[in-house]
């Protein structure tokens, strides 16, 4: 009887578990092209007008005029001008506004996005270099650590890899560190401890540096390096002449 009662229902519960399952199969596939630009709809008047004063106060911050510039400041490496600007710009800002000296200096080389140009430098083109709200924070690195974190920049085949240091100047030989030398008078000593500016992407390991999870000390100043590098460029353009950076060789290439 239990048997029986099993076989009789085996039809329905087929059925029913088949009814369950989705009957979608691929037959075919394409593609179209959809155009997406200002023709492809016309303005929503009511937005626009929405919009207006926050784009009029958008409008005002970006076109600031910070400083003008006799040359025009592109991204490049080994060494380049607007390089050499960013990490001592950091420097700059870590002593004068933080209260905080420190012995070197380093950025991202991805991180710096574009160039700047010949003529008027605004606080917008300070966004379109740096896009990014990393933040500016202090790493306290022994010297061993310091040098590796260094190495961990230099014969990258990578394109967006480069040593971009402040602070002191280094030697490189054949894709290998040999010589780093502080501006501050300081000796470089694998034993003894250095202060080291730098973006919280790095610091928090961004890009492959997880050694600096063994940093000896951390100070978080919770300000945007953007703003750094637009009080650095300000300041600049105080005396109202236009400037004309050159390099100073500290990353020498023998």
């Amino acid at each position: 009887m239990t048997r029986f009662s099993k076989l009789r229902f085996l039809p329905l519960l087929v059925v029913l578990t088949t009814a369950c399952q989705t009957g979608y199969h691929l037959t075919d596939q394409g593609y179209k092209r959809v155009v997406i630009d200002s023709l492809a709809a016309p303005a929503d008047s009511s937005m626009a007008r929405f919009l207006q004063p926050y784009k009029q106060q958008m409008d005002q911050t970006m076109n600031e005029v910070l400083v003008q510039s006799a040359v025009p400041l592109n991204r490049s490496k080994p060494e380049c001008a607007l390089n050499n600007m960013l990490t001592d710009a950091m420097l700059q800002y870590a002593q004068q506004k933080l209260g905080q000296p420190a012995d070197c200096s380093h950025l991202n080389y991805g991180g710096i996005r574009t160039g700047l140009p010949k003529g008027t430098i605004r606080i917008g083109s300070i966004y379109e270099v740096m896009p990014f709200d990393n933040q500016l924070v202090m790493l306290t690195l022994k010297g061993s650590m310091l040098r590796e974190f260094f190495e961990f920049f230099v014969g990258s085949e990578i394109d967006e890899k480069s040593l971009v240091v402040g602070g002191v100047r280094v030697v490189i030989k054949n894709n290998i560190l040999t010589d780093i030398a502080f501006t501050n008078g300081k000796k470089f000593d694998p034993n003894q401890n250095y202060t080291v500016l730098m973006s919280d992407y790095v610091a928090d390991r961004g890009g492959g540096t997880a050694f600096l999870k063994d940093a000896v000390a951390r100070k978080n100043f919770n300000v945007p390096i953007r703003d750094v590098f637009i009080d650095y460029f300000r300041q600049l353009g105080k005396p109202g002449q236009p400037i004309n950076p050159t390099t100073d060789g500290r990353i020498s290439i023998q």
